[in-house]
């Protein structure tokens, strides 16, 4: 019996990078994959679209994150101009939207740890916690109106 490549493409695999790469910067759960996949009549099971999205992750075009305060992993499209991890993100502990940042002063930081103490950062798993624009605004009229 012969096995197939490792590098095999199935239609599932194609339809969750499609899915992924319609929703651009967005942060995707397989939960709401599934629900997306299920509700369109394509039932890929759970386990299929994790398989998928971790044979994607592996080849870089997708990417995992574990994010606090998230259940489970989200998983998002990765641009070939976005394959090196020099950006960070954002995360957002009020609305928990999570936005991707580029930035010299975060990758001057990195740089200087690098140089300095020798230390490796692997810059795309850096995550900063606070509030979002729209978020810090809405705090600031409800504070106001107390």
């Amino acid at each position: 019996m012969s096995r197939r490549p490792a590098n095999y493409n199935t239609k599932q695999g194609g339809s969750v990078l499609a899915y992924l790469a319609a929703r651009g910067d967005e942060y995707v759960t397989v939960a709401r994959m599934a629900e997306h996949f299920r509700s369109g009549g394509n039932a890929a099971s759970r386990a299929t679209i994790y398989r998928q999205l971790e044979k994607l992750a592996r080849s870089g075009q997708v990417r995992k994150y574990a994010f606090e305060g998230t259940q489970g992993a989200c998983f998002r499209y990765v641009e070939q101009s976005e394959r090196e991890p020099d950006f960070c993100h954002l995360k957002c502990e009020v609305c928990g939207g999570i936005l991707n940042l580029k930035c010299d002063e975060v990758s001057q930081v990195s740089r200087h740890i690098s140089e300095t103490h020798a230390f490796q950062v692997n810059g795309s798993k850096i995550v900063f916690y606070g509030r979002c624009q729209a978020c810090s605004g809405k705090c600031a009229e409800d504070c106001a109106s107390e």
